[in-house]
């Protein structure tokens, strides 16, 4: 996909979006180079990472227990009708994974003070990767640069019905495997952005229901992009309406979200769904504001794409 970005003229204005906001946000991690020339001698395609095939049921999470580092993908699907929404992290030297989940668990209270101190703790505390929102009917990759060493597998869905007994599954990385850059795999960019009225979408040439999207949060919070399906003609500014409690009638959503895990500052993530309807959706992040507690979204952190 070396020239997908090109489409529309958007691959010049998507970059330089992108270097904008690496030295606005801190650094991208867009790419993993450090060893392309020993990666070249032992004649890996670089543009071919193997995926990591990971099936969520009722009964938990099932994925290989080894895996390569360097540039990876993990390929998530679920048969259960109720869906599920995959998380991938990995704590920060010195901090358990009991720590990170204890904060998790707060940040999720819906109560400002526990939330506010458990968000911004898993924000210091772990480094997050990204994750899939699946459902039966749309399965999801998501690929993005991950160094040798244990990974955490959560079940956030279910974590958000029951935080008291998560449902992890743990992954060890190896050596060093495929390499790469993010945007020789990505037909459009979305960049998670601070600006003075709050976080915001930056959306770059996402028009079709079967792009790649590179997703870089180069803000200064933890932020997700969850894909909720709207019901046409549906307006930003009714999204906002709905979340300020000023609209009145049925809400515009119409059906499960699918999308993207909750990613690190200065991180970026490739998102690929699969058999993702044609239609009308909103971008959205409920990660709540590690000052006041609120989700992303009700400040404003939403952007209504239609994808043909």
């Amino acid at each position: 996909m070396r020239t997908a970005l090109l489409k529309h003229g958007v691959r010049a204005a998507a970059s330089a979006a992108l270097v904008l906001a690496t030295s606005l946000g801190g650094p991208a991690v867009a790419s993993t180079t450090d060893h392309d020339d020993a990666q070249e001698q032992a004649g890996l395609d670089r543009r071919a990472p193997r995926p990591v095939d990971v099936r969520i049921t009722a009964s938990g999470i099932e994925a290989p227990q080894f895996a390569q580092a360097g540039l990876v993908t993990f390929r998530v699907r679920t048969d259960d009708p109720n869906g599920h929404f995959l998380q991938a992290f990995r704590p920060h030297a010195g901090v358990t994974v009991d720590q990170v989940l204890a904060d998790l668990a707060k940040a999720v209270s819906h109560q400002p003070v526990p939330t506010v101190e458990g968000i911004a703790a898993v924000r210091d505390e772990a480094e997050l990767f990204g994750g899939a929102q699946v459902t039966p009917s749309v399965s999801e990759t998501f690929t993005t640069p991950i160094t040798a060493g244990e990974i955490v597998l959560l079940d956030f869905g279910a974590f958000l019905a029951d935080p008291a007994h998560p449902i992890t599954r743990t992954l060890q990385l190896r050596g060093y495997g495929r390499s790469g850059d993010l945007t020789d795999f990505a037909d459009s960019l979305v960049i998670e952005r601070d600006t003075p009225d709050g976080p915001r979408f930056d959306v770059h040439g996402l028009d079709r229901a079967e792009d790649s999207i590179l997703v870089h949060n180069s803000s200064n919070e933890l932020h997700e992009m969850a894909v909720q399906p709207v019901a046409p003609g549906t307006t930003d500014a009714q999204i906002q309406a709905v979340f300020d409690r000023t609209a009145s009638g049925p809400l515009p959503f119409t059906g499960r979200p699918v999308g993207l895990g909750v990613v690190s500052p200065g991180r970026s993530a490739l998102l690929e769904t699969r058999n993702l309807p044609p239609g009308t959706y909103v971008l959205l992040c409920f990660v709540p504001d590690d000052r006041i507690g609120l989700p992303h979204a009700v400040k404003g952190m939403h952007k209504v794409v239609v994808l043909t």
